[in-house]
């Protein structure tokens, strides 16, 4: 005879012979729950449901299903995921129909999830009653390689008919085991059989660390344990262990935003400025933890400049946010940083670019305090150097970058308040020295000096109380951004003080509200000097850089503010089940110029709504409105670079959309888009006169843009071995500069976007993957004839239409393997990431002559390998 009962995602049961227990995932261990309320998992209600017990069977069994769980706490759907044990399988079925539930929830809201469930079916208990005796044997249950606690393992003595449960920590006990040799088996879904002696002595204990060996390495998350809350109308959410090692990103979890719907190819090898939906680069941020990231990428496009290892998982978000966020007109991508280990962890890793290293672990003696401290550096300097002679291009700094982090946790034991410190730093820098003009054009010559890099100071507290959540976090930025290039220099030195708090209260199982501040101050000391026509914006063609035909503008040390506080509400309004309406605002206010002169004052509203129906556990629909507002960047505000009097650019969104879920693991989903953008900041022809002085306008707000297209995403989930996706995003993007004229291209319009990605894993540590990306190549600004300037000897071009041609489309497959081997304490992964395996050199752009008499492509990479080792503990 056995009895169930129920131990759900992460929760657990005492040991008993015929008890449903809590199923582990091989995975990496439970992550923080997001920065909204967390899911509390579904709970049984009713009698106890019994699984029958095979007539005729004599031994143990435990059969492990996953369960579908809808938002009514019914089991719609109940496969076996253990291996095939058929009457007990059959029986575990039939009790699995009779299971009711109180649904998981966010909140007050109701979720379907997918469970693991477990029925342990054990023969009849001998005579005398093991848990009235002392217990002899006890041990730990660990993961090889990670060392990992792992829960809900059952630990057996089948020759005693003895069974127990490992606990949170991974502990279990057993009683009564008879004294003699005795054999402890060990057996879990995900990991191979353990069996292993064991000698018990009368009169005592036995402690036994036992260590169980995942069937593959590394092993996929293989539970869906409910999604995070469809707060944002269209969302994706990736996890880090899903993209570690995606081909062509070579390891760099940030580097995947390129292979989403709707994201623009911008750079040969990955990464770049982000493109969302059309936008404009700068019109879309990529934030950590509800703050900024100001340089995401070490010289733009190398690696990321925050280490992957600490991040729990990705947000892509390309249109229709909610108020939460606000001073941007594009889309954002949240990346969420993940919940520090209580046990020591951390890793080297080593490639042909740079080497980086990361530790972290608990204090100990200070219950819930628990640190990590991780760096990178390049090599690519000492390479260069080692290799490159000196001629007539010579590195003053050859290039080199460098980014470290700490991060100090306090969650204080059955605290309501949680704190978090975390300081990131980051630096790039180059320098050479051209000693002969290059063929191109014979008045290029001189130096060119770059360093850019950042500091920040974030400090983060979390409120937990029953209904009421509130997260702040409080940071401060040093922002350094130096460019020199023969004659023409650029200094930037910002220190910036944000602030962002959110309050989130479950008023009803119908009503949740939301309110919060989103503030930041940014005070920078500029200097510059430059040609206007170095300045290049969007929509504008110079193929040779600076007219030489142009004097130097000047502008010494100045101070330079943009304060942009804002305020937002939002609420979702549950009135039906599986209907969920999200109507917000946010204000917008918009300070910005030289500190003292030039300021503009100006402010905006911005309504949203977003709706959302869950149809049915396979299909939900949704469909979203805002406005959207972004105030003036960088230098556009400030003379001699723009106008003070720009007002801020606006937008309004539109998306309508389906998602499906056909089988379990399997997603789809279509969006189709719309966005108008008015009052966009465009180089302006006009002069104006100021104190009795005539002067150029520079920059004004007569630029308007449209944007529509179509995305789609099919998703395989993680398994125990396969994961990937493909997506597809027509899309078209069309400015005007000027009134009267006619719509052109946007910079990187690109009509087809298509990316497939697949990662399989192989027995004894194998893993391979490939990744091929097919887009419609940029369009661009032919030159259709030169002018020759006899007093400065130079030519100057004339061009044709903007945009009016393309390059050829762009085609890539990229490959990776990696190879893992697994220690008792530690694994080590080789791996060979290939950029380009078929080496077809894409074409980025057109160069052109000195004279513009004759025009060759400028192609992009060729196959380029990367080898790498990472160890981990």
């Amino acid at each position: 005879m056995t009895r169930s009962g129920a131990a759900l995602l992460t929760g657990f049961l005492a040991a008993a012979p015929a008890f449903a227990q809590a199923v582990p995932d091989p995975r990496p261990e439970e992550k923080a729950a997001a920065p909204s309320a967390p899911i509390a998992p579904p709970q049984p209600v009713g009698p106890a449901v019994e699984a029958e017990y095979p007539p005729g069977e004599t031994g143990g069994a435990r059969v492990v299903l996953e369960l579908d769980v809808d938002a009514r706490g019914q089991v719609t759907a109940a496969r076996v995921v253990s291996p095939p044990q058929p009457r007990f399988d059959e029986s575990a079925l039939a009790a699995a129909q009779r299971l009711r539930f109180e649904p998981a929830r966010r909140g007050e809201e109701p979720l379907a999830v997918r469970i693991q469930f477990a029925f342990n079916f054990a023969p009849p208990p001998a005579p005398s009653a093991p848990a009235e005796q002392a217990v002899n044997v006890s041990g730990t249950v660990r993961e090889r390689g990670s060392r990992r606690r792992l829960s809900g393992i059952e630990v057996a003595v089948p020759s005693a008919a003895l069974v127990a449960i490992t606990d949170t920590q991974g502990r279990f006990e057993l009683r009564g085991v008879p004294p003699g040799q005795a054999g402890l088996v060990v057996t879990a879904p995900g990991y191979q059989r353990l069996e292993t002696p064991l000698v018990v002595e009368s009169g005592k204990r036995t402690d036994a660390s036992l260590l169980l060996e995942p069937l593959f390495a590394n092993p996929f998350e293989a539970t869906v344990e409910g999604e995070r809350d469809r707060e944002e109308l269209s969302r994706t959410t990736i996890a880090i262990s899903e993209i570690q090692r995606i081909p062509g990103a070579q390891g760099d979890a940030l580097k995947v935003i390129e292979d989403l719907p709707g994201v623009a190819r911008t750079s040969p090898i990955g990464g770049g400025l982000l493109v969302i939906r059309g936008s404009n680069p700068g019109d879309s941020l990529v934030y950590l933890d509800g703050e900024p990231i100001p340089l995401l990428y070490h010289f733009g496009a190398i690696s990321s400049t925050v280490n992957p290892d600490l991040l729990e998982g990705i947000d892509f978000i390309p249109g229709n946010f909610s108020a939460g966020y606000g001073d941007l007109v594009g889309g954002l991508v949240e990346v969420r940083s993940r919940k520090l280990r209580d046990e020591p962890h951390g890793y080297a890793n080593l490639n042909l670019l740079e080497a980086s290293a990361m530790v972290e672990s608990s204090v100990p003696g200070a219950p819930g305090l628990s640190f990590a401290l991780a760096g990178r550096r390049s090599y690519i300097d000492y390479i260069l150097r080692a290799a490159v002679p000196e001629g007539d291009v010579r590195f003053t700094v050859a290039p080199r970058y460098y980014d470290a982090q700490l991060r100090v946790d306090f969650r204080p034991p059955g605290s309501k308040h949680a704190l978090q410190f975390l300081a990131l730093t980051s630096d790039d820098k180059l320098g050479l020295v051209l000693s002969r003009p290059p063929d191109q054009d014979p008045n290029i010559s001189g130096n060119i000096d770059t360093e850019t890099g950042f500091q920040q100071l974030r400090l983060k507290h979390s409120f937990r109380s029953g209904a009421l959540a509130v997260d702040s976090i409080a940071m401060f930025e040093r922002l350094l951004l130096r460019f020199a290039v023969a004659q023409q220099d650029l200094n930037v030195l910002s220190r910036d003080v944000f602030l962002r708090s959110t309050v989130r209260l479950e008023a009803s199982d119908a009503v949740s509200l939301s309110a919060g501040i989103d503030l930041a101050n940014r005070r920078a000391i500029v200097s510059a000097s430059f040609q206007q026509s170095l300045a290049v914006r969007e929509g504008e063609f110079n193929n040779q850089g600076p007219r030489i035909d142009e004097p130097l503008t000047t502008l010494r040390p100045t101070l330079v503010n943009r304060f942009s506080p804002g305020l937002w509400a939002e609420a979702r309004i549950r009135p039906l089940p599986g209907l969920t309406i999200t109507p917000g605002v946010r204000l917008d206010a918009y300070v910005y110029g030289v500190a003292v002169r030039d300021r503009t004052r100006t402010a905006t509203l911005s309504p949203r709504l977003a709706v959302r129906w869950e149809a049915s556990p396979v299909w939900a629909f949704k469909a979203g409105a805002g406005l959207y507002s972004q105030g003036a960047r960088n230098g556009d505000p400030v003379r001699p670079f723009g106008n003070p009097e720009v007002l801020p650019e606006r937008a309004l969104q539109l998306t309508a959309g389906a998602e499906m879920r056909p089988v379990p693991g399997l997603f789809f989903s279509a969006e189709a888009f719309y966005k108008r953008l008015t009052d966009i900041v465009v180089r302006s022809p006009e002069t104006e006169v100021i104190g009795g002085q005539t002067l150029p306008v520079i920059l004004d707000n007569a630029g308007v843009g449209r944007v529509h297209g179509v995305e789609v995403l099919l998703r395989k989930e993680l398994t125990d071995r396969l994961f990937g996706w493909l997506a597809y995003t027509y899309s078209r993007s069309q400015r005007i500069d000027r009134p009267g004229e006619s719509w052109r291209l946007f910079d990187f319009d690109q009509t087809h976007n298509l990316t497939a990605i697949v990662s399989y894993k192989l027995p004894r540590g194998w893993q391979i993957g490939a990744r091929f990306r097919f887009i419609t190549g940029n369009p661009e600004t032919p030159v259709i004839a030169s002018r020759y300037l006899a007093p400065l000897d130079v030519y100057l071009p004339v061009y044709g239409a903007t945009n009016s041609n393309r390059v050829p489309p762009f085609s890539q497959l990229d490959v990776r393997v990696d190879k893992v081997w697994t220690f008792d304490a530690w694994t080590l992964d080789a791996y060979l990431d290939v950029l380009n395996a078929y080496n077809r050199r894409p074409v980025e752009a057109t160069l052109y002559s000195y004279d513009f008499g004759q025009s060759q492509f400028l192609r992009g990479l060729p196959v380029l390998p990367t080898l790498g080792l990472k160890g981990s503990f």
